[in-house]
């Protein structure tokens, strides 16, 4: 009985893992609006409302085109990803992962950026993929992205620039940045080593699968094609935010739209605010104000440019509600049993050597 009352009491695990998403979403908020607060008191709302009549309509139209342009990007470097590590899932076509990324934007937009990976994934595997194959093509094609920004911000930050001191960051950021790259680069030149360390352990078995399908993806035939779109898709949100100052008049030069990409962007990557949104305007409120722009402008430019993001993605919507997300056909499936696994992992260093 005192076994059944303790078991009444004690709070389901479903429970605690709501409450925890609960903080953590009021968390961000709370940073969004904490940082939303410290930019008010530096600008003149009424200053700020005036000039969104001034804008150019025409080039926020461009930004916002070139944003809808990056979807299928997207989805075509998730599908070569997805060919190397599934390539029997012959059901998913192009217009498949095209319309499963459009959908994974728009959530993305209105919930936290992890929610939107997850319905990606979730959507291949309506597709006819497998969970474990859905989550690792998700992790991989997001860890490119973020790799290649990583690898835009060294290069850009090299560049003659007057932003490129970042309100005296600079070093600290190249020094960051350039860590980053030297630590994924030995991580995939010392992979063949690393790789059976990890595979001894059950806790660690899927690092070392996920190193390998890492491996496969960067080296295989279709490595070149996967960076390649990467590098388009960083180099037209550089064009976007060009487009964006150009709507507010803003003479910037490339290089200067290209540091205040790789501030804008990374700024996002960082998981504290909802959406980026507060990070980012604090972040290129506080970098423009250094160079002589008015606070007012700076909020407006980094607003514009988050509206042009959730217009961008405003298609999913009904993608999501009218796309069906169904195989076309049955696939091919093998089913390995666990041992299987642990022995790919094991034996995938010659593999890589």
């Amino acid at each position: 009985m005192n076994s059944d009352l303790a078991g009444d009491f004690e709070p389901p695990r479903a429970s605690r893992a709501g409450v925890q998403k609960v903080a953590i979403v009021a968390a961000k908020l709370l940073v969004t609006g904490a940082c939303f607060w410290y930019v008010s008191r530096q600008v003149d709302w009424r200053q700020t409302f005036s000039m969104i009549s001034l804008l150019d309509w025409r080039w926020a139209a461009l930004a916002t085109l070139i944003g809808m342009l990056q979807v299928p990007l997207l989805g075509l470097r998730w599908r070569n990803i997805v060919d190397v590590l599934a390539p029997d899932d012959t059901a998913m076509t192009r217009m498949d992962m095209i319309a499963a990324t459009a959908v994974g934007m728009f959530f993305a937009q209105v919930l936290p950026s992890v929610a939107g990976e997850g319905v990606r994934a979730w959507l291949l595997v309506r597709l006819g993929s497998n969970w474990r194959k859905a989550v690792t093509s998700v992790v991989i094609d997001r860890g490119i992205g973020v790799g290649l920004l990583i690898a835009f911000g060294l290069l850009i930050l090299l560049l003659p620039s007057g932003l490129t001191a970042l309100g005296g960051y600079r070093d600290l950021v190249l020094v960051v940045y350039g860590a980053l790259i030297i630590a994924g680069a030995l991580a995939l030149v010392l992979a063949s080593k690393i790789v059976p360390l990890l595979a001894r352990w059950r806790y660690s078995r899927w690092m070392a699968i996920l190193a390998v399908d890492v491996h496969r993806v960067l080296f295989g035939s279709k490595g070149p094609i996967i960076l390649s779109i990467g590098c388009l898709i960083h180099a037209l949100t550089i064009v976007a935010i060009w487009s964006v100052g150009r709507a507010q008049g803003f003479s910037l030069p490339l290089a200067d739209a290209a540091v205040l990409f790789t501030v804008m962007i990374g700024v996002v990557l960082v998981p504290i605010s909802i959406g980026g949104w507060g990070l980012r305007e604090l972040a290129v409120v506080s970098l423009l104000i250094g160079y002589g722009i008015a606070p007012e402008r700076a909020l407006l430019f980094s607003v514009c440019y988050g509206l042009v993001l959730a217009v961008s993605s405003l298609p999913g919507a009904p993608v999501w509600l009218l796309y069906p997300f169904a195989p076309a056909e049955p696939l091919r499936r093998e089913k390995q049993p666990l041992p299987l696994a642990q022995t790919r992992a094991s034996g995938a260093a010659s593999d890589i050597a």
